[in-house]
């Protein structure tokens, strides 16, 4: 039975935690924001996540002797220039981290810990207007599938597959503080041809997500926003037949913000899933952020 449940989760534990990838697809509520050209930005990212159920794709829930914690350390590096008159944000993040005490109905799964899959990306400001506070970007996602990867084991920090993600997003000031962050996201997954048994081809229809911030500085160095995000699609096969999992999800957000110095600044983030169709409901994410400017 134990061998059956593993069949069943390899593909969404993966597809949930490799290299955070819940994770990347995420924006903070000024990332639309950006910087002069020039600027360098060197970000942190620590991340602690908890589930206790399991909710099939037909809406069953598995509760008893389930869940699964992750704890996700994030570097990132961007760095700002204009060329052609647009601003670029080149970047590239490095997760690491572990997942444990994963069990599905009372069967366990080994931990795992090690590095995750690394992130390219860029961001492009087609409309960069500071006048209006009106902020409009291309940002693609590449991950690269090196990240520590055990064939026919559940918990994996790497995926083994080519993932790229297209994200576009839009920030625009209101009016005495309050500005709106809107973001959509269409990913696109490769094959990993050693998933399941560790012989088996696991493939994945693409996903979607959209990102809501309403974010507000109630103070010269301080930022509380609050947010929303809903993914849909994804449906998962192993083997050419599908498992059942998707990537279904509705998340709420808080976010609070303060820059200590001029150049850096601390951000706490928690977030908590309020429905979730094939897949671990988050019954708590918390992430502090650490961003230094230079």
């Amino acid at each position: 039975m134990i061998r059956s449940f593993k069949d069943i989760v390899l593909a969404i534990v993966c597809a949930l935690f490799a290299g955070s990838s819940a994770w990347a697809a995420d924006v903070n509520s000024g990332d639309y924001l950006p910087a002069p050209a020039g600027t360098n930005l060197l970000v942190f990212y620590s991340q602690y996540a908890t589930r206790d159920e399991y909710v099939t794709a037909s809406g069953q829930t598995i509760s008893n002797g389930t869940g699964l914690d992750s704890y996700v350390n994030i570097l990132r590096y961007v760095h700002y220039f204009d060329i052609g008159g647009f601003t670029v944000a080149p970047q590239v993040l490095i997760p690491a981290g572990t997942l444990y005490n994963g069990r599905l109905g009372g069967a366990s799964f080994d931990a795992a810990a090690g590095l995750g899959d690394p992130i390219l990306a860029t961001t492009v400001w087609v409309v960069n207007n500071k006048a209006s506070q009106t902020y409009i970007g291309i940002m693609p996602y590449l991950f690269l599938p090196v990240g520590q990867y055990s064939a026919g084991e559940v918990l994996n920090l790497g995926e083994n597959r080519w993932k790229l993600d297209l994200q576009a997003g839009w920030y625009q000031g209101l009016t005495n503080g309050v500005a709106l962050q809107l973001t959509g996201d269409v990913i696109w997954y490769g094959d990993n041809g050693r998933a399941g048994n560790g012989t088996q081809t696991l493939s994945q229809d693409p996903t979607y997500q959209l990102q809501a911030w309403l974010s507000y500085a109630f103070a010269p160095t301080w930022s509380a926003a609050v947010g929303y995000s809903q993914f849909w699609g994804g449906t998962e096969y192993l083997a050419g037949v599908p498992t059942g999992n998707e990537t279904e999800r509705s998340q709420v957000r808080l976010e609070l913000s303060k820059f200590i110095t001029p150049t850096f600044q601390v951000l706490g983030l928690v977030q908590r899933d309020v429905a979730t169709s094939g897949g671990f409901p988050e019954a708590f994410r918390g992430t502090v952020r650490l961003l230094q400017v230079f």
